[in-house]
This record gives structure tokens, sequence and C-alpha cells, in this order.
């Protein structure tokens, strides 16, 4: 049965975000879906797009723990619904911030109130979670936005929940209000802040960094 969930479009969904992608932009994470003409209309001098697989013509295929490009190379990365994914997130964000100039931009994005999706799914972050992902790495915070709304957060662990236990009637009924809220609630709900779907953090890499030769504050804690 096919899904009530309905999401805005990704570019809707980075809107608020998209003017602080500028300059030589790195899309960490992106998949087969190129959305660098988006970016650049949005301030992007070049967009390069980096992933262990991907479809897209002269993407860099690597894992993050270990992208081939020198250090402080870009203005801004993109993040957006990986770290959930990735075994090792710490060292992601390592490897992120190496390839950053300093006073350079990260926009990382992540889940917090959603169903498990495999590809694998390894975990989830809070708000609070967030900031120490950003304490840890030594980034200044410029800004935590919450993404999706309600609908989405309750119509895709309920429909999950159902199709995990087989109650397939049951969703039947359920389809179409689920559908209808979710088709009015279709922005995000920049209301929510501890009860967000997930968060969209802009992150900027000190320009002190340049005299620590790169090295983030040691870490206190495991992701």
């Amino acid at each position: 049965m096919k899904s009530p969930i309905v999401f805005q479009d990704l570019e809707k969904e980075l809107a608020p975000v998209a003017t602080r992608l500028t300059g030589r932009v790195l899309n960490a994470g992106c998949g087969d879906r190129d959305i660098s003409s988006f970016l650049n209309a949005n301030g992007a001098a070049q967009v390069d797009n980096c992933d262990r697989r991907s479809s897209i013509p002269n993407a860099i295929l690597c894992d993050l723990v270990d992208i081939p490009i020198e250090s402080g190379v870009y203005d801004s990365i993109l993040c957006n619904a990986v770290l959930e994914h990735v075994q090792f997130p710490d060292r992601v964000m390592a490897e992120l911030r190496r390839v950053l100039k300093p006073g350079a931009t990260l926009v990382v994005c992540v889940p917090f109130l959603q169903a498990y999706h495999p590809k694998p799914d390894y975990r989830r972050y809070s708000r609070e979670g967030m900031l120490e992902l950003a304490r840890v790495h030594d980034f200044e915070v410029l800004e935590i936005l919450p993404v999706h709304s309600l609908a989405q957060t309750v119509t895709w662990i309920a429909w999950t929940y159902l199709a995990e236990r087989r109650r397939h009637v049951l969703q039947a009924l359920l389809w179409l209000p689920f559908y209808a809220w979710n088709r009015l609630s279709e922005k995000s709900d920049f209301k929510e802040s501890d009860q967000a779907n997930g968060y969209q953090m802009v992150l900027r890499k000190p320009i002190l960094a340049a005299a620590e030769n790169d090295h983030p504050r040691e870490l206190t804690s495991v992701a």
C-alpha cells in the first residue's frame, strides 16, 4: 500500500539554509539526486557531489571518513540526512571540518523523531544532541531549525508500526486522514523546538582553526 506521508520537496526543505551554502560547496552524501542547480541559484559558485556510491556524473566516490580533497578547500558543506546512516559520525564530522576553510559554513541535517528507515539506520539526534555534536567538534552554532511537522512525525511512525504488525485494514482506514493531514501540514513547523521531526544546524568553523593545525578538541562522548 502506498504511503500517505507527504514531504515537501528537498529544495523547499533546504530553502531556509540555502543562502548559507555559497562559494565552493561540497554536497557530502549526495546520493543520486543532483541539486547543484538549486545550490547555484542560491549562491554556490561550484558544487562537488560526494558519496560512496552515486550516479551523478563526476561525483567524488569515497567514504566520508576519508575524502580525497586537501584541507581547507570548501567555503561551505551540506551534509543532509547522512549522519544517521554512517557507522562513524564523529570521524565524518572531523573530516568535513578538515576540508572546510576557517570561517566557512557547514549545514548538517539529521532526524530526531523519525521511524526506522534502513540504509542502514544507526541513530537519532535530539536538539541537545545536535548542539553537543557541534561542541565536541569545535564548531560555532549559527542557527538550528526544525524540519517537517507533527503530521510527518506521527504518520511515519504509526504507518511503519502498522506495516510491521501487518494491520493492513487499519492502514486502509487511516490512509485518507493521514494523507489529508500531511497535505495540509507539508511545510516545516518552525514553532517546534524539542519535539521536531529533524533538525537543520548551521555551523561555522572558527577562524582560529587555522592556528590550531585543524585538530578538533578531544572527544568527550561517543556517538
